[in-house]
């Protein structure tokens, strides 16, 4: 598959869409923005922003992307490089490290938070270690 105009830099027009019903196993990289409604059992990386639909189920070790919102279910670290919005209809478990971190009233998120200057963040988030 080639690529057009031979660079690796995200599309800000381009948008892929995993529809309710649809299911991944595996790992999903997206080079744009993405919006997912169905299920996904891997990792999610998107290389613009991300919104995970009411009815999305994400299982996985790691969901990355520059901004956020979560309406649906995730079990996995949460990587947002800008925002992260956790709704009212949301359930997260897992660690999530972001710039900034909404959470509405009603979510459920179950895991350490970590928030602000990237490189002011931990890049090991296992528990137990001492520095």
């Amino acid at each position: 598959m080639a690529v057009l105009g031979g660079g690796r830099k995200p599309n800000p027009a381009a948008l892929t869409y995993l529809s309710e019903g649809s299911e991944i196993e595996g790992n999903l990289r997206a080079p744009g923005n993405t919006r997912i409604d169905g299920k996904i059992k891997g990792s999610v990386t998107v290389e613009g922003d991300l919104e995970i639909g009411s009815n999305a189920q994400i299982e996985g070790d790691q969901i990355k992307a520059n901004n956020i919102i979560i309406h649906g279910q995730v079990s996995a670290q949460v990587i947002a490089l800008g925002k992260l919005h956790i709704t009212k209809s949301a359930r997260v478990e897992g660690d999530v490290r972001a710039m900034s971190l909404d959470v509405e009233a009603g979510a459920v998120f179950v895991g350490r938070s970590q928030t602000g200057e990237p490189r002011a963040l931990p890049q090991n988030t296992k528990t137990g270690s001492s520095q």
